[in-house]
């Protein structure tokens, strides 16, 4: 039979070892549960990021102000306070695996939700944020995720882009088409 002591120090071991694991886990949204679970779908562009600390001070969080181009759903207001974990304050980074990124001055398709404070955020993390790029050749507005793992290949299902395989840009004009024809199927919440 094993000492007191021993039995105390496996016991405190695999007490130690039980601590659950914490992670990122997304649910896969495609176009029509994207649609149907947001508040506002908008087309803007980011005039400005700004991360700031909770009331609390025990978290990081980033407001990103975004100018309403074009609002296929929602109330159409002209600019649009997204908030979201993450950022950096005094010195202080905090990343959040998933959350989408933002960049001043870039231009992008937003599935946009409220939490029950009413803070606007992206819907799905950063499954419901598509940039838009402009073809040189033809001129025409693209979009596309540019988070590794949620690059898309098809509009409708957002299946993802096999590993290995490059990644085309999908035209925007079929994005609208599609979102529409979820929102007019009852995609609306």
């Amino acid at each position: 039979m094993p000492s007191p002591r021993r039995l105390l120090s496996v016991v405190a071991l695999a007490a130690a070892l039980a601590v659950p694991a914490r992670a990122t886990q997304i649910v896969r949204l495609d176009t029509a549960e994207l649609a149907r679970t947001s508040h506002d779908i908008v087309v803007g562009r980011v005039e400005d990021t700004q991360s700031h600390w909770n009331a609390a001070r025990t978290k990081i969080v980033t407001d990103v102000r975004v100018t309403v181009d074009e609002s296929l759903k929602g109330d159409g207001a002209q600019t649009l306070v997204l908030t979201q974990l993450g950022g950096e304050v005094d010195g202080a980074r905090y990343n959040v695996p998933g959350c989408p990124v933002f960049r001043k001055g870039e231009e992008a398709l937003l599935f946009v939700w409220r939490d029950a404070q009413g803070r606007s955020q992206v819907n799905g993390m950063a499954q419901g944020k598509f940039e838009i790029t402009t073809d040189a050749a033809t001129g025409e507005k693209m979009v596309q995720r540019s988070l590794p793992g949620l690059v898309v290949r098809d509009v409708r299902t957002l299946s993802a882009v096999p590993t290995g395989r490059r990644a085309a840009s999908l035209r925007l004009s079929d994005f609208r088409t599609v979102i529409r024809q979820a929102l007019e199927a009852g995609g609306d919440r």
